[in-house]
């Protein structure tokens, strides 16, 4: 399993975000998610949005406004080491989930 290993926002510790498949050609976004925060952003810009207020803010409704995600702009650094470990068919992203 891939991972990036980042402090965001006003994260305390680091953490290792498990980075989901999306394509490029798409213009689809980055989605990254850890044990206690997901977040949401466009790999051109690095604009999109980071909920990470506790363990309950790790699910994809956590993306939502309403369920307190904010806007962030993620360092171009991390959106570079997102691209680089984007999976590919075969890898593993979770506990025996693995891409198609």
């Amino acid at each position: 399993m891939r991972t990036v290993t980042a402090k965001l926002a006003t994260m305390r510790k680091p953490q290792e975000f498990v980075v989901y498949p999306f394509k490029p050609e798409n213009n689809a976004h980055i989605v990254v998610q850890s044990d206690k925060a997901i977040g949401q952003f466009d790999p051109v810009t690095g604009e999109g949005v980071l909920n990470w207020k506790g363990s309950g803010s790790k699910y994809f409704m956590h993306l939502s406004k309403f369920m307190g995600a904010e806007p962030f702009q993620f360092p171009a650094e991390f959106v570079n080491e997102c691209i680089s470990a984007q999976p590919v068919q075969g890898d593993e992203i979770g506990g025996g989930v693995y891409v198609g």
